[in-house]
């Protein structure tokens, strides 16, 4: 490891250490979607009167509902077509993925590497909901914990310029890379902290790459491990060399998943499905 990136990678902790990562404040219509979608009373007219109120995140939402991923054979015109047709948890993650994208991926000075980390984070959102369908659990959940999970790379990214002193501290792409992933998970955890993220999704970001050092959730760990190679498997990026087949078909969060070979295979076929909405989420 070169000194730049040491050094780098010193003053990312630093800034974690004494609370001085900038942070930007929780998109307010993604505080309200996740509030709704915990209410039984929630109903479409409800969910696309908050969604419609930022005109932006509104117009992203129906580019997206429209998108290849998701259009019926007529296009959505309106935010209750687009709930009514899809569904409200589907409108839910939409318009929290297109909240967050606008909020902590948008950084023109680190634009190539923020893109190959929306997809991945869309991918590991998709594969955590079907592992979740498969295993018959809350897909809800399950989605915005894969959809986060690296989201502390994010925050790290937007840091870099104040990290290196305004350009005195020089490091390449792979040293920031390094440096980058090396904190990921701590910086991810004073997002969570922040944002005032429920308990278990903020667990199973803080322990998607060791899952049995979750004390409560334990299973939504596991959940994005395995769903975070499968995101890497089938679109591999600059962030993490991906596993092959054989390797990914052993890996150990399958143990504590229960999931079986055959469930595997279907959720490896389901790649283009998994692209597709990610291309729609871009």
């Amino acid at each position: 490891m070169s000194s730049a990136t040491t050094d780098l990678s010193r003053v990312f902790g630093g800034l974690i250490a004494t609370q001085r990562l900038e942070v930007p404040p929780m998109p307010a219509t993604a505080t309200e979607v996740m509030h709704l979608c915990q209410q039984e009373t929630t109903d479409a007219a409800k969910l696309s009167a908050v969604v419609h109120r930022d005109q932006t995140i509104a117009s992203n939402v129906l580019r997206v509902a429209n998108s290849a991923a998701y259009v019926g054979q007529v296009p959505c015109t309106s935010l209750q077509q687009a709930c009514s047709r899809l569904g409200m948890q589907l409108i839910s993650e939409i318009a929290t993925a297109v909240a967050v994208r606008g909020r902590m991926f948008a950084d023109a000075r680190c634009a190539a590497l923020l893109t190959a980390l929306w997809r991945h984070s869309v991918l590991a959102g998709f594969f955590s909901k079907e592992i979740a369908r498969a295993r018959r659990r809350n897909v809800d959940v399950a989605f915005l914990c894969g959809l986060l999970h690296d989201i502390g790379k994010a925050v790290l990214l937007d840091n870099v310029d104040r990290a290196a002193a305004g350009g005195e501290l020089s490091v390449g792409e792979p040293g920031l890379l390094a440096a980058v992933h090396e904190h990921h998970v701590a910086a991810g955890v004073v997002l969570a902290n922040r944002w005032k993220l429920p308990e278990q999704i903020a667990e199973a970001m803080q322990c998607h790459h060791e899952p049995d050092s979750a004390s409560r959730f334990r299973d939504l760990a596991l959940t994005v491990a395995f769903a975070d190679v499968l995101a890497h498997h089938t679109a591999p990026n600059l962030f993490a060399e991906p596993l092959a087949e054989e390797a990914l078909r052993r890996h150990p969060a399958l143990a504590g998943l229960n999931l079986y070979p055959d469930q595997v295979t279907e959720l490896l076929g389901l790649k283009q499905k998994a692209l597709a909405v990610a291309e729609g989420m871009r």
